[in-house]
């Protein structure tokens, strides 16, 4: 019975040993991923908690947490300049964990999480917490992925496909007005009307859609340029101009459906673009006109193409 004894002691102390030896008072759990992404542009749609149920893996999710994965429960918090916290759900208290990004140049970012989990004096439940912090790190592993497949374009995290190209020698007509308050389509198509007239006259070939530039100040008075491309160089008259746009340099391109609010939208997202990849702007953006507005009054289905030049 004694030798019995003996050697169930010996083995509680070498299970304790292995327990205590092994096992820390934390344990940590980490996870890393490079998305071909900027970083800025990245961070910003991680602190948004809303668009954390567009890429979670787990779908029915309530919009903006907390979120469920392998029975554990995340909550994202409020973004800080460099990472998103989280917390985490652990035996009814939580833990406290980052999703992390570093600029890898203007196009690539590493994404991490870390975190630990605490574990206790109980060596059954030091133990137990060894394993939950395992089951979270392998999650982390997951959302990492999931997020480098969702955010790996420019769409899902600038909201619209801007795409980089290079310009194309063009030759426009160009007409210009300035009016007071908002010019709606009938300026707009009044002007347009008055180069399409010119452009048959003169027996030219019109090349592409309508294109269309509106400036303003002070919101009262509005500075409206119009051009068509053309398939050669016309004479001036009156306020209607020969312009010349330089091939080969780089402009951005989206495609717009909707109105005059759908296109502020997009213009803020474009400009955040630029911004993001340390683009500069050498001259005014425009619209080409895709859709006929006079012959489509629903403005919810207006297509419009916008051209931002960089360099």
């Amino acid at each position: 019975m004694k030798r019995i004894l003996l050697a169930v002691a010996i083995l509680l102390v070498l299970f304790l040993a292995v327990v205590y030896l092994f096992i820390p008072n934390r344990v940590k759990f980490s996870q890393q991923t490079t998305i071909h992404m900027n970083s800025k542009g990245l961070l910003r749609n991680l602190g948004n908690k809303q668009e954390w149920a567009k890429w979670w893996p787990e779908k029915n999710q309530p919009a903006g947490g907390p979120y469920t994965l392998n029975g554990h429960s995340y909550e994202p918090l409020d973004a800080k300049i460099l990472s998103v916290p989280f917390r985490i759900g652990v035996d009814g208290g939580h833990v406290i964990a980052d999703i992390g990004v570093v600029a890898d140049g203007l196009e690539n970012t590493t994404v991490f999480i870390e975190g630990s989990l605490p574990t206790s004096y109980n060596p059954f439940k030091r133990i137990q917490r060894y394993f939950t912090a395992r089951g979270i790190r392998k999650d982390a592993g997951t959302l990492l992925m999931q997020l480098n497949d969702h955010y790996a374009t420019v769409l899902s995290v600038y909201g619209y496909d801007i795409r980089s190209e290079r310009v194309v020698d063009s030759t426009l007509l160009t007409n210009m007005k300035e009016v007071t308050g908002y010019p709606g389509n009938g300026v707009v198509y009044g002007m347009v009307d008055e180069l399409k007239a010119y452009i048959k006259a003169q027996g030219a070939e019109e090349t592409g859609f309508p294109m269309l530039n509106i400036f303003t100040k002070d919101s009262l008075q509005y500075l409206v340029k119009v051009a068509i491309p053309v398939n050669k160089k016309l004479p001036d008259s009156g306020t209607m101009s020969y312009r010349w746009m330089l091939g080969g340099g780089n402009i951005l391109i989206t495609e717009v459906k909707g109105g005059p609010a759908a296109l502020r939208k997009a213009y803020l997202q474009i400009e955040q673009f630029i911004s993001d990849f340390q683009r500069v702007a050498p001259a005014i953006p425009f619209e080409s006109l895709v859709t006929d507005r006079r012959q489509q009054p629903d403005s919810s289905q207006w297509i419009t193409r916008i051209y931002y030049p960089v360099m």
